[in-house]
Parts: C-alpha cells; sequence; structure tokens
C-alpha cells in the first residue's frame, strides 16, 4: 500500500513553519527562521505588512528533500494561520492542486494549536487548552481562549473564548507588559525574558488587579484599565499625546517603556506573571471541572511560560503536556494531523514519547567541509564527542555541541546546545555576557539522567510529561546547583532518555563521572540574536562569533586555543561576512542588553561607520548616531555627544524650524531644559534612548535590592 502525505503549512506572519506527516507520523518539522537566519522569520511583504504572507517555502522544500519525494507526491496539504485565512495565498504561490489543499474551518487557528498537543501527547484520554494572544477574528471579535477534549478520534469541543475591543486575551495583556518593561526581541516583545525578570521584581499590593476572573473559566483583561495603570506608575508619555487614551493594543507605544535594569521594569515583570498565573490557574481549574479526563494538553504561545508551567497539578490535573513548538510554528504539525485525523479519518494514536528532533541529520563530511569553509582544518581533530565535551565542561570550559536532527521548538534540548558545568561560580554572568550577549538576568537550564536528577529538583511537584522538553521549572534542592539557580529558587531542566538521545545521554553521564553530579548546563546554540543553528556551516559560524572555548559537532573538536591567532582572525572575519544578521540592529540589541562596549566593538569588528549607515538610509543614521551618543555620554565626551545629537537631527524628518529649536535647547547639556531635547531626540532615534541618558522619571538601578543589583551590569 503506498504511502501517504500530509504537509502542513503554519502561514501566520511569524513562525512560519511547515511539517510532513508520513502514514499518521511526523517524519519532520522545522520552522523557517532555522534556514533564512531571521529570528521568528516575518513573513509578510513589506507593501502589505498585514495582508499577504509569504508561504514558508524553504521549510517546505527542506522537508521534502528530506524525505526524497517530489512535490506532487503530496496527498494533502493543509494550511492556517492567525487572524484571517490563507488557502487562496497557497493556492497563489504554490503549484498545487486546488483540490488537494484545505485549511480548518475559520475559526480555526486555535483548533490546529490543539491538534499540535493532542497528537503528539502520550494520553489516551485528554483535555486541551489553548491560550494565545489572537487567533482568527470574527466580526470584530477574536480567538482568546479555547476548551476542547478527545481520544482516538476528532476533537470536540467543550467552550470557546473570545475578546475584542476593550478585552484583551492573556497573551496581548502579557506581550504589553513586556513592552512596557523595555523588553523585546526581533522587533516584538519579547515574553519569554519577562519571566526571568519577573524574579527580580516586589510585589505591589496596592497595585489594582488587572486581570479579572469571570465565572465559567473565562477572564477580562481590559486595555482601558492597563492604561490608567500604566500611567499610575510613572511611564511618561511622549508628547504631544502625553493626554490621549489607548483605543487600541497598537496605541500602546504612547508611552515610554521603562528600562529592563529598573525597579520600575522588574516590578512591571513581576506583576504580569503574577497576574498570569493567577489567571491560568482559574481557568485551568474550570476547565477541569469540565472535563472527564484527567490528563492536560496544552498549547499556545503563553504555554511556554515555564514559571507557571510548574503550578498547572495544582489545577487538579494528575498530569500535562505541552508540545515543544507551543507557538504558532507547532501549528505545523496541528494542520498536518489535523489533516491526517479529521480530513483523512485515520484514528489518533497516543505516543509513548513524541520526539522532537524533526530535522535531518547532517553527516560528519558536511561539518568537515564547514571548517574548511573558514580555513580551520589543520586545527579540528577526531573525538569521541560525548567523552571530549563532558571533560571540557568539567574543566570549566564552555562547548558548543552540534548532535543529530535539530529540535523542534525554541527550547535546545541536546542537538544543538552551549554546554557547561552547573557547578562552575560565575557561569551565568559569562554564558550571558560572552555567549549569548543577553541580558544578565536571563535565567539558564539543566539536562540530566532521570536518576540524575534525584536530589538536585523537586520534579515531583511539576508535571512529569513536560520533562522531557524543558518546559517547566522545578525548585533546586541541591546547593551545588546554586550557579544556575534562579532568583525564585528555580532551574528549568530536562530529563534525557538514553534511547532517544545516546549522544546527549553519554555526555551527561560522563560529566558525572568526573563531578559527581549527572546534569549539566544546557541553553540554546545562538548567539547575536539570530535563531538556534540548523546546519554545520551556522554551527561554526556562530562558534567562531561566540565567546565559547570550543565546538564539538559529530565527533569532530574545534578548540579555540589551538587555533593560531592569524587563523582565527581571518576566520572570525569570514565568519563576519557570511552573516546575515544587521550589525547595527546586532549592536543595539547588544547595548540594549547591557554591553554597550561590546556594542562598539561589534561595529569596530564589523567596520561599521557613519559612511556605511548613510547608504543604508535615515533610520540607519538616526540608530548609529543615537548609539554613539549614548556611547559619548558613557565617557562623559560631550562634545561628540553634541556631534552625534546634530547628527540625528540632521537625519530626522522633522522642520528646519524644530531642528534649529532642538538644537538651541540642547546646546548646554548642564540646562534643565536639555531633558526636553532628550525627549525630542529619544523620539527620533531608539524610542526613549536619549532620554534615558539625559534624564527620566523612572527608578534607577541603583536603587535595586543588593541580590539584583548583582544580575545586573
Amino acid at each position: 500500500m503506498a504511502d501517504v502525505y500530509v504537509l502542513g503549512l503554519s502561514m501566520s506572519r511569524h513562525d512560519r513553519a511547515a511539517c510532513l506527516v508520513k502514514n499518521g507520523a511526523v517524519s519532520g518539522a522545522i520552522a523557517e527562521e532555522r534556514l533564512d537566519r531571521r529570528k521568528r522569520s516575518l513573513g509578510a511583504l513589506a507593501f502589505r505588512p498585514r495582508g499577504i504572507v509569504v508561504p514558508p517555502l524553504r521549510a517546505m522544500t527542506y522537508l521534502l528533500r528530506q524525505a526524497g519525494i517530489p512535490l506532487e507526491r503530496v496527498d494533502l496539504v493543509v494550511c492556517g494561520r492567525s487572524m484571517t485565512s490563507c488557502r487562496e495565498t497557497v493556492l497563489d504561490s504554490l503549484p498545487f492542486d486546488h483540490r488537494r489543499v484545505v485549511e480548518p474551518p475559520i475559526p480555526g487557528h486555535h483548533l490546529a494549536h490543539a491538534y499540535s498537543a493532542y497528537a503528539t501527547s502520550p494520553f489516551a484520554e485528554c483535555a486541551v487548552l489553548v491560550v494565545d494572544e489572537q487567533g482568527h477574528h470574527i466580526d470584530g471579535r477574536f480567538e482568546k481562549c479555547t476548551w476542547l477534549e478527545g481520544d482516538t478520534g476528532p476533537l470536540r469541543p467543550i467552550e470557546a473564548f473570545f475578546g475584542g475591543g476593550d478585552d484583551l486575551s492573556l497573551g496581548m495583556f502579557y506581550n504589553a507588559c513586556a513592552a512596557m518593561a523595555g523588553l523585546s526581541e526581533a522587533d516584538t516583545p519579547s515574553a519569554g525574558k519577562l519571566m526571568g525578570l519577573a524574579a527580580l521584581g516586589k510585589p505591589h499590593p496596592e497595585w489594582p488587579q488587572l486581570v479579572a476572573l469571570k465565572p465559567g473559566g473565562d477572564t477580562r483583561a481590559s486595555l482601558r484599565e492597563l492604561d490608567a495603570f500604566l500611567a499610575s506608575t510613572g511611564l511618561p508619555r511622549r508628547m504631544p499625546i502625553d493626554e490621549a487614551p489607548l483605543r487600541q493594543l497598537e496605541d500602546l507605544p504612547f508611552y515610554v517603556p521603562a528600562r529592563w535594569d529598573t525597579q520600575l521594569g522588574a516590578d512591571l515583570a513581576r506583576k504580569a506573571q503574577d497576574e498570569l498565573e493567577r489567571a491560568l490557574l482559574h481557568i485551568a481549574g474550570s476547565l477541569r471541572e469540565r472535563s472527564s479526563a484527567d490528563a492536560l494538553c496544552y498549547a499556545g504561545g503563553v504555554a511556554l511560560n515555564c514559571t507557571m508551567n510548574r503550578r498547572l497539578l495544582e489545577a487538579g490535573w494528575k498530569d500535562v503536556f505541552v508540545h515543544p513548538a507551543a507557538t504558532d510554528d507547532g501549528n505545523a504539525v496541528g494542520l498536518a494531523m489535523y489533516g491526517w485525523i479529521e480530513c483523512l479519518g485515520h484514528p489518533r494514536t497516543p505516543l509513548e514519547r513524541f520526539s522532537p528532533f524533526t530535522g535531518r541529520a547532517y553527516p560528519v563530511a558536511d561539518v568537515r567541509d564547514a571548517i574548511a569553509a573558514f580555513g580551520l582544518q589543520a586545527f579540528s581533530t577526531a573525538v569521541d564527542s560525548s567523552e571530549a565535551a563532558a571533560e571540557r565542561a568539567a574543566k570549566g570550559e564552555v562547548v558548543c555541541w552540534f548532535e543529530g536532527g535539530s529540535e523542534w521548538g525554541p527550547r535546545a534540548l541536546g542537538a544543538r546546545s552551549v554546554v557547561a558545568s552547573p557547578l562552575l561560580p560565575g557561569i551565568r554572568e559569562r554564558i550571558n555576557s560572552t555567549i549569548k550577549f543577553r541580558e544578565p538576568f536571563r535565567p539558564l537550564a539543566i539536562s540530566a539522567t532521570d536518576e540524575g536528577l534525584a536530589g538536585l529538583v523537586a520534579r515531583d511537584e511539576v508535571a512529569s510529561s513536560l520533562a522531557p522538553y524543558m518546559l517547566a521549572a522545578g525548585r533546586v534542592i541541591d546547593d551545588r546547583l546554586a550557579p544556575v539557580r534562579h532568583l525564585d529558587g528555580t532551574v528549568r531542566y530536562q530529563i534525557v532518555s538514553p534511547a532517544m538521545q545516546p549522544a546527549w545521554h553519554a555526555l551527561i553521564e560522563a560529566f558525572g563521572r568526573r563531578t559527581g553530579v549527572c546534569a549539566v548546563l544546557n541553553t540554546s546554540f545562538n548567539t547575536l540574536g539570530e535563531p538556534l543553528v540548523e546546519t554545520p556551516m551556522d554551527a561554526v559560524r556562530l562558534f567562531l562569533l561566540s565567546g565559547a572555548d570550543a565546538l564539538v559537532a559529530q565527533g569532530v573538536c574545534l578548540a579555540r586555543k589551538d587555533i593560531s591567532i592569524a587563523a582565527l582572525t581571518r576566520a572570525v572575519s569570514r565568519a563576519w561576512a557570511a552573516t546575515p544578521i544587521d550589525p547595527l540592529g546586532a549592536a543595539c540589541s547588544l547595548e540594549d542588553a547591557g554591553y554597550g562596549d561590546a556594542a562598539l566593538r561589534l561595529l569596530d569588528d564589523c567596520r561599521y561607520s557613519a559612511d556605511r549607515a548613510v547608504a543604508a538610509g535615515a533610520e540607519a543614521c538616526r540608530r548609529y548616531h543615537a548609539l554613539r551618543l549614548r556611547a559619548s555620554v558613557r565617557d562623559g565626551d560631550l562634545s561628540a555627544a553634541r556631534r552625534h545629537a546634530d547628527a540625528i537631527l540632521h537625519w530626522s524628518s522633522l522642520p528646519p524650524e524644530a531642528i534649529d529649536a532642538a538644537r538651541v535647547i540642547a546646546a548646554d547639556p548642564r540646562d534643565p531644559q536639555h531633558q526636553i531635547a532628550g525627549r525630542l531626540i529619544g523620539g527620533l532615534a531608539m524610542p526613549g534612548g536619549a532620554l534615558r541618558l539625559l534624564g527620566s522619571s523612572v527608578t534607577p538601578a541603583s536603587s535595586l535590592r543588593a541580590d539584583q543589583r548583582e544580575t545586573l551590569p
């Protein structure tokens, strides 16, 4: 009997992805960002940013090549996106027979999320919960939260909750708070950063509750009440709209965000996390009362909140499974499985354990070719990957690890990881500042053997089905893990299966033999704002751009200290030339993460000058001179600061009269009126950038508690 192939295409504006299902099993899945090297891979055409979205063409081609089948061999294509329909776009963009292309009935975005978790879970019977930012829009309303349940056949709806107008979803609320705390990534609010920052905040009993709990399991987060709350915290408004109310979420930039390294930024994060946990326990508990199942499947972007996930058992569930790619990339799996179960009529079979290693495995020859492409073949050696990486980590080195097919989802699970000892004092600071180049408060994780985790983390407090995918945090009970313990006393963890990941499991055991602890620090193998590495070429390039000590890939080791200075200099130069990221954008992100000096070194390494900014356009000129302005202020070089401020005004779109006025105001930085100029320049360059340096109403980092200041630059 011929094999049956179903292709799922997630077509949301962000997190585009593809999945190929063969005879009811996932044969491959990959997010477009891993291939085009753009974080979250925004796919909207520039002239219609919220209209036409380009299909994930690279991901689709990758999967067909991996399976060794032509396009016409696909039996069914199932497409879907958030907010609107996408079937006509697929038919206009790809040569598919229209009879083989389907889209779940709208609203169906949450249904795709639900199938991603339901079809890959280990439960014979389960309830399904979907909570995200927004699903499909119908008559001014949008999917906010959805409940379903299932066993062996199609999912059955229980309840659907819609938002709209003044009623925000939990995902919208959380993202809004991330933006106001000064946290973003890929030009969008970064909810993932917010849950780490929340541990540094303090509670404010005097602040109002922002999410109302409604009978029956619904919630309401009011935009109007959020606006009033933000105003009450003292966040400044941009002129001349300082009195305008928020009429829609897109008006949020009326406010100048706090800095993440201020007390206000940390307290806003704590408030958002507390409200989210309270609301989700209400939702999950209400669903438990309505469903006959005692196991929960959970999907949607909010499901990646590890801090919340560790509490889900409090809602009465016996076990919880979260699909590893819970955001819109995971919908590619959900759409394909919807096609297999609902469109083709096949039963659903629970999986003992879903394998998230859905990328292709690259041969060692590809690794050697990548090393040779950077002129480093003479410095590489053949090794036993597990023993070599464990030996280096036990000695205090940081190792980039590349093994087998890549992981599905945002969490590194031992295929594309950065490995180090979790016992080493100062390791978090080193990883964040020299490898990941990210905010110093960002937490780290561990990967452990099943037996090795016992005595290290209170795992019995967390749903067991979350453990293989690093989707929950556990309370640390062994002080040897203090270097990776977050300020809330927890650590994210992964339990590793020797059958599914023999080399990764062997590495952890080898580290245990040397240290007495069968757990290693594990964070994602990426840097400078790029997605996780996918290919050997990505691995060598990003290793060179990081501060890691060694790369261990498919039995080949490349150690930095073994490379001659001349060869390393040439290789790093080639790595920068081959890097798709915008150096100026990366430098601004580094500065925002607290590494101003590293940002300037990056520009120098890339030979990024004012002339290069001119060639890139007015916006690049404003950002470049804004970065240089802030560096000049830090150095006390007010003469240079004035020159850069003048350049920002020159490249602005203000009328000449306004520019002349700003120059007069900014002429003497000791004048109290300099704050007005700061507001103006901040609005022209990075939002709030100059304002933060020249004067702001938010609390400075110096007011943080001593234990918090230790994590800030």
